[in-house]
């Protein structure tokens, strides 16, 4: 299940004010993130990715992923077994003149529903039975 949004963020939003998105998701494992910014951003942007108050990505902490003509696409293993069930992303804008924009997906799998499919397609693929 894929869960995104696209969020536009106010000329002049500071880093120390950022701006809030919801991205509301269900219970499961994140497995893939994707941050793309919209044209024209040009290094003036930038966002973080937050649940419960605690910054989850970028994972150092204090840092953002910073606007660029390059999509940001990477695989994780991040359990979200609990409330809330939903990410924040939060981000700043720079640019005094211009809103931006950047679109933020994530892969959410389920592994109590999807648990017998895969064993299934273990099944069979030649994994498993006599």
């Amino acid at each position: 299940m894929i869960y995104c949004k696209e969020i536009s963020i106010p000329a002049n939003t500071q880093a120390t004010a950022p701006y809030k998105g919801q991205v509301d998701v269900v219970e499961g494992i994140v497995k893939r993130v994707w941050i793309r910014w919209r044209w024209g951003s040009a290094d003036l942007a930038g966002c973080a990715i937050f649940r419960a108050g605690f910054q989850v990505w970028p994972t150092s902490g204090n840092e953002w992923f910073t606007s660029s003509i390059h999509e940001t696409v990477f695989d994780e293993l991040y359990k979200i077994g609990d409330e809330p069930l939903h990410l924040i992303v939060r981000a700043y804008n720079l640019d005094d003149t211009f809103p931006h924009k950047l679109w933020v997906g994530f892969s959410v799998i389920r592994p109590k529903y999807t648990q017998g499919l895969m064993e299934f397609m273990e099944f069979i693929s030649g994994g498993g039975g006599a």
